[in-house]
């Protein structure tokens, strides 16, 4: 079996892996991989087609780096990716819709999507990998050669399933709720808890049996019905914030509009029963820097405001609401801030120049490729024209980094925000744990080593409180006093730490 290896190790050194087990044999290996599928019937692809327009899988063998797995169910899949003339659809393997318990690796099924609207084949990868590394939840990414009854059918992007075993690595339970927010998740109030009001809306991708939507409505309850001055911390109770607006900021950056902050869908929330939150998860970012369109020009793409929601008043009551309190407020900046810096030409550039000399002569043999060989070549350094799919302008993505960045540079400037650069410590030095955080009153500050002096600074710069000449290893920090917003913690006049109260 014929494999491509990458003598730059690029699927390991792009990705900060926050977790590890199931899949990692093929999600952090140095290789592209190759995928065949065998079908028992001649008239493969029109049962293919058959399996998209009736939902259903087909039974298949694959052979998978020469590894031979049986009976495996095959079903294309897609919207807009599958709605196409190309032969080239997206497709899903469930290894273990008809034999109970096979897996590949630890994992019950693998996407494979088609680089519809992405002549570099890199938008999935680049973005997904780009929030798996800043701690945000979303599924790996690899490639893949896929041959069909032997024939080339083209190269693919590998993307891991939002499913029980990951909910498990990220957030070590997955007992909980799994919605996806599809076909219209814009968590919208319906007036009532009836929970079939919200069925046509969202998909719930477990516990079927059960098949209690409680918890996602008490979630909508709280943005509709509460009070935007109490929202914080309300919505703490039901969502973990912080993470969302991660989520939101790195959308924003991306200009991926075909995500909750533009098109309302393309997203999971799991409820966690661990912390008893819901957790937001990224998903199908393939049309991330800027391809999908929103009604929105070039030039409103490359230069997205930072706030950017499509009718945020009635559509987007989430982001909407949370702009609209003070201290949720606060955090979207604070991680927009956060994401900023690493959102660069010096970041991404050797990425995408490692992934395309690895990558390019599996697209120059694609035979069912969306784009020829000169738009691969162009799409890293300039914007490109093109009558396939998406058609118009698709941003090079070089140069659209740089107009992001510049744009990002510039708003944050306009809006008169203050990005604090926090000094991380070292790994040899001491980290405080600071808790709760968010925190409501009262938060604690256990430090390895001896406290010596400390302050506590508000947004402005302005400091609230010091002590000098301490010898102690714990604070007890008493916001009471402050309103809502973010505070700065420093500890021993160099480790600066972000609170909000």
């Amino acid at each position: 079996m014929k494999r491509i290896f990458l003598f730059i190790l690029v699927f390991i050194s792009f990705t900060k892996i926050s977790i590890a087990g199931n899949g990692d044999s093929i999600f952090n290996m140095n290789y592209i991989h190759n995928l065949y599928i065998t079908f028992p019937y001649p008239s493969f692809y029109d049962s293919l087609i058959y399996s998209y327009n009736n939902d259903v899988y087909l039974k298949v063998d694959i052979n998978f780096n020469g590894e031979i797995y049986t009976q495996v169910g095959v079903k294309a899949k897609g919207n807009s990716s599958f709605n196409n003339p190309s032969q080239k659809k997206s497709f899903k393997l469930d290894f273990n819709e008809f034999v109970a318990g096979q897996d590949i690796h630890g994992l019950k099924k693998l996407n494979f999507n088609n680089g519809f609207k992405d002549p570099s084949f890199m938008r999935e990868k680049l973005s997904n990998d780009f929030m798996i590394s800043h701690g945000i939840p979303a599924p790996r990414v690899t490639y893949c050669n896929v041959y069909m009854n032997n024939q080339l059918w083209g190269l693919y992007n590998v993307v891991e399933e939002v499913d029980d075993e990951f909910c498990k690595a990220w957030f070590n339970s997955n007992d909980g709720n799994l919605f996806k927010g599809d076909p219209h998740g814009d968590l919208r109030w319906k007036g009532s808890t009836t929970q079939s009001l919200y069925e046509s809306d969202y998909e719930l991708k477990n516990n079927s049996t059960t098949n209690d939507w409680s918890d996602l409505i008490g979630l909508i309850d709280i943005l509709k019905n509460t009070p935007i001055a109490s929202l914080y911390p309300t919505l703490d109770s039901k969502l973990n914030t912080s993470g969302f607006v991660k989520y939101w900021a790195a959308s924003n950056l991306f200009s991926s509009l075909d995500s909750y902050i533009g098109s309302g869908h393309n997203y999971f929330l799991y409820h966690d029963t661990v912390t008893n939150l819901f957790q937001w998860i990224s998903w199908d970012n393939n049309e991330a820097f800027g391809s999908f369109k929103n009604g929105l020009s070039t030039a409103q793409l490359k230069d997205l405001d930072m706030y950017y929601l499509s009718n945020p008043a009635t559509n987007r009551p989430l982001c909407n609401n949370m702009l609209a309190n003070s201290t949720y407020k606060y955090m979207y900046n604070d991680a927009y801030c956060a994401l900023k810096q690493d959102f660069t030409n010096d970041y991404f550039d050797p990425k995408i120049d490692s992934l395309r000399t690895v990558l390019q002569a599996s697209v120059y043999a694609d035979p069912k490729k969306f784009y020829s060989n000169a738009a691969y070549d162009s799409s890293f350094n300039y914007d490109i024209t093109s009558s396939g799919p998406g058609g118009l302008t698709i941003f090079g993505l070089k140069p659209f980094i740089a107009s992001r960045q510049a744009s990002a540079t510039t708003q944050i400037a306009t809006q008169g925000i203050t990005c604090w650069p926090l000094e991380v410590p070292e790994e040899s030095q001491p980290r405080a744990k600071v808790y709760p955080n968010p925190g409501i009153n009262l938060v604690e500050v256990d430090y390895p080593d001896d406290i010596h002096s400390y302050e506590l600074i508000d947004i402005t710069g302005k400091k609230l409180t010091q002590a000098s000449g301490l010898l102690k290893k714990h604070l007890q920090l008493d916001l009471s006093a402050y309103p809502s917003g973010i505070y700065l913690l420093r500890i021993n006049q160099v480790q600066v730490y972000k609170i909000v109260h």
